[in-house]
Order: C-alpha cells, then structure tokens, then sequence
C-alpha cells in the first residue's frame, strides 16, 4: 500500500494533484477544507473593470485570480496586451499564458510578494498605475510598497474563500486513526480550517504529528506557530513541486 495523503485543495482545483500521487502508487484523501466562490463586484471593483487596459501593471496574485478574471473578462483578455502582467508564481504564469498572455513578468525565485517586489523593473513607479486581482482579503504588503515606490495602486477582488463544513463523522474519517503519511497545504486559510475541524472532533494533537507539506514560508511559519512538528516546504506553489517535496522531504524547500 502506498503513502496516503490528504489532500486540501478545493475540488476544482485537485485532480491534477490527486493525479500525480496515484502516478507515483500514492493514495490521494480528497478532503478540500477551502471552497473558492466569485465575488460579487463593488462600484470600484467595477469602475476598475471598466478601464483595466489603461493600467501599466496588473498584478495576479494567484490562479483562481486569473480564472475568475478571465470569466469577468467574458474571456477577452485581449483588453490586456498592452498590459505589463505580473504573475505571483509559476502556476499562476503558466494559468496566464494558457489564455494567450505574453507580456507576463514573473520573480526570479520566491514566489509570493516580497519576490514581486524584487523584480527590478517594479523598483521606481512614479506616476504609474498598478491594479492588484486578487481575492478577498489578504496581505497589504504589495500595495503599500508600490505605494512608497510612487504608484497609484487599486484592487479588484474576484473571489472570496469559504471554509468547508463536515459531519464529525466525515472528519473523523478523512484524518483516520494516524494512518495518514502527509498532509497537503495550499493557504493559510486552509490550514486554519483544517486545524478546527481536527480541533471539533478531538483529533488536533494527532493532526500536529502528521507531516506536513507547504508551498511557501507563510504557511509554514503559521504551522511551526500552530505546533506541527514536521513541515516541509515545496519549493515553488505548484503540484509537481509538492510532489517532489513529498518524495524528498527536508532536501526540498525547508523544513523543521
């Protein structure tokens, strides 16, 4: 029998990765603890729309930013040619060129937003008008650095993440009695949710034992906080990097 991992990825987005492990003789748990939902669109949200090829920069800070922007878009991202994209990470960049962008910019080597803020043409951006797509919420880094650095900055929010509720007896099920090999972590908010529902059916301190496989430091410095005691992190935020980081463990990323 092959290792099982769970998997926390939303349903729309894990059958590539549930691919993957049954390829390499794995077990994949589908348990998605995130559901990713649009995002009624605000006046701004909508004014922002309405001018999107008039701004220089158009930052997506993940894939799902991408998809739902596109649907939004009624699938004409030819408003955004003459556009400098700039995608947060490689599946992001990949998810971008998939609908034919090919003026994409992308961080050299950390993939989150400080490694944005490092690409070298981001670095002096007076009177430059940047537009961040994104989800609901999230960190304030981006926008108040392209501040500082001279750029008028807007967001468009195109989708929000729900927690997924279970019965216990669905809960007590996926995380099994310590027969789990790993766990699959994807956001910060996944693994909140999945710590609670652990914490629901008694089942946290057995949870904390289960290795656990990240794609980025963010998520793994909140689980180190959490208390899990092994954490690898993936070297890049996509599914053949958190399969490589299942297979190599602390010769990946990092780890604890």
């Amino acid at each position: 029998m092959g290792k099982r991992i769970l998997v926390t990825r939303p349903y729309h987005q894990c059958a590539n990765l549930c691919g993957l492990l049954e390829q390499q003789g794995w077990q994949a748990i589908k348990f998605p603890v995130i559901e990713i939902r649009s995002k009624a669109l605000s006046e701004q949200d909508c004014l922002c729309l309405q001018h999107i090829e008039q701004y220089q920069y158009v930052f997506f800070i993940s894939v799902n930013a991408v998809d739902f922007a596109y649907e939004i878009l009624n699938h004409d991202f030819e408003r955004l040619k003459q556009v400098k994209c700039i995608a947060v990470g490689l599946a992001t960049y990949n998810q971008l060129s998939q609908y034919s962008m090919i003026n994409i910019l992308l961080p050299d080597a950390v993939f989150n937003s400080e490694g944005i803020l490092a690409i070298p043409e981001l670095q002096y951006l007076g009177a430059q008008s940047c537009l961040i797509i994104r989800g609901a919420g999230g960190r304030e880094l981006l926008a108040s650095t392209l501040h500082a650095r001279g750029a008028s900055v807007d967001y468009m929010e195109v989708y929000t993440r729900e927690p997924v509720s279970y019965t216990c007896e669905s809960v007590n099920l996926a995380l099994g009695d310590g027969n789990l090999d790993a766990v699959a972590i994807y956001s910060v908010e996944a693994l909140h949710n999945l710590v609670q529902l652990a914490a629901g059916v008694k089942k946290i301190n057995s949870l904390l034992l289960i290795p656990l496989v990240v794609i980025s430091q963010r998520v793994f410095a909140v689980a180190k906080d959490i208390g899990f005691t092994k954490i690898v992190i993936a070297n890049e935020a996509t599914d053949a990097a958190m399969i490589n980081a299942l297979n190599n463990g602390e010769n990946c990323g990092g780890s604890n």
